[in-house]
């Protein structure tokens, strides 16, 4: 619906709609040798009784059914002043009760200076400079479908006389009171027009706080590995700018650029009841390396922890050889890390951080932050007479990188669980 009042004073812009998604997956697994050697793959897939079937399985994921209503509202005075305001009311079938909907509103107003009678006289160098603000409330439902209420698996055995296959609960336990993820987010920003486009730009800041976030969360002692929980919160400001130009504009050539630059600052605001999680772990070098990362409530995400590098064991380190047990014997007064690593000349030293000679969980600190300082861009674009160039160029600053690839390929084994 559109509506103009008083000529084109005021204009009104009014939206509704509705949308419904359905999703509904299946996947069935065969494994099936000993086909004739001459099968192609297209023969095998279409003569399937041609070989011995190993392996099937079918796996029946629930239905996913999402009902969206929303409305939007559009208004101006004069092109000047700008009123933006939206509703949405989601209903997803990966919650229950009171918690399938969700409500989400939004509103933004923007102020379009350079329009103002005092900024007439700037026209012909200004012709944009806009200020504006945004509220608003968005809504995250991504989770595996089924985690309300208890799934179950249907597996083979061949532990059980008599019995060739069964059901059993799946390794994640049910939380029927799971609710939608929310993020607030402020927003206020300007942009400006310079020299009749030739330059162009935007100053932002912003401020985000995610609530009740979706986590998959470990339960031991449960019978259960996890349970999908709404834990903790975050919280991400920062500030943003964009430049752009247009240095040359010829029929014939050009050249034009945009630069963007960006500070991002995040911190854990909520752990729920608890200080810290002492258990999270990338995953690298299998199962041996443990409490790569700690989240602590006031820290930001993404600070690493672990084990300091003090150089490495040398010859002189060592009192000798023992040959009954194949282990070098630490000279007294240097620190032994038995349990974290066998100690040999070569290998690395680990610092030991409460000065008792012995190397042990206690002297992880934290060793790293994964959060740059700032992060931007450089986009360079030219043409001549015919021929198009770009170069594009993007950095990141004062972030710690993982040496992930060390971890993997030179310290995976049970004597060398240590992260530097």
């Amino acid at each position: 619906y559109q509506r103009r009042v008083r000529g084109k004073t005021h204009n009104l812009k009014l939206m509704g709609g509705h949308e419904i998604l359905f999703t509904q997956t299946g996947e069935l697994e065969y494994e099936i040798q000993g086909y004739p050697a001459l099968f192609t793959a297209e023969e095998a897939f279409k003569l399937t009784t041609q070989g011995a079937s190993i392996y099937a399985d079918n796996n029946q994921n629930p239905d996913d059914k999402l009902l969206s209503l929303f409305g939007r509202l559009n208004y101006d005075y004069e092109n000047r002043y700008l009123l933006t305001a939206v509703y949405r009311a989601d209903a997803s079938s990966r919650f229950l009760g009171d918690n399938v909907w969700g409500f989400f509103p939004s509103v933004s107003a923007g102020w379009k200076i350079s329009e103002e009678s005092f900024m007439s006289g700037t026209s012909s160098w200004i012709n944009l400079l806009k200020l504006r603000a945004s509220y608003g409330i968005a809504g995250n439902n991504n989770i595996p479908r089924g985690q309300t209420v208890q799934s179950f698996e249907s597996s083979t055995t061949n532990y059980i006389n008599d019995v060739a296959s069964y059901w059993a609960a799946s390794n994640i336990l049910a939380n029927p009171d799971l609710r939608w993820e929310t993020t607030e987010t402020k927003n206020v920003g300007l942009d400006f027009g310079l020299l009749k486009g030739r330059v162009n730009g935007t100053i932002e800041a912003y401020l985000n706080n995610t609530r009740d976030l979706l986590i998959q969360f470990p339960v031991s002692g449960t019978g259960y590995d996890y349970q999908y929980q709404n834990f903790g919160g975050t919280e991400n400001k920062g500030l943003e700018f964009t430049l752009g130009g247009i240095p040359i504009d010829k029929k014939e050539y050009g050249l034009s650029f945009n630069f963007n630059i960006a500070f991002n600052r995040n911190k854990i605001t909520s752990l729920g009841s608890l200080d810290e999680i002492a258990s999270v772990s990338t995953g690298w070098a299998s199962t041996q390396i443990s409490n790569d990362y700690l989240p602590r409530e006031g820290d930001p995400v993404g600070r690493m922890y672990g084990y300091v590098n003090d150089g490495r064991y040398e010859v002189d380190d060592f009192e000798g050889y023992d040959d009954q047990t194949g282990e070098w014997i630490l000279k007294s007064g240097v620190a032994t890390s038995e349990g974290i690593l066998t100690p040999r000349p070569g290998m690395m030293k680990l610092l030991d951080l409460d000065g008792n000679d012995t190397i042990t969980i206690d002297d992880r600190r934290f060793i790293g932050n994964a959060n740059p300082i700032h992060t931007g861009g450089f986009v360079l674009n030219a043409y001549a007479y015919g021929f198009d160039l770009t170069a594009a160029f993007n950095w990141s600053y004062g972030n710690d990188i993982y040496n992930a690839n060390k971890i993997e390929f030179t310290t995976s084994n049970q004597n060398n669980q240590y992260r530097n």
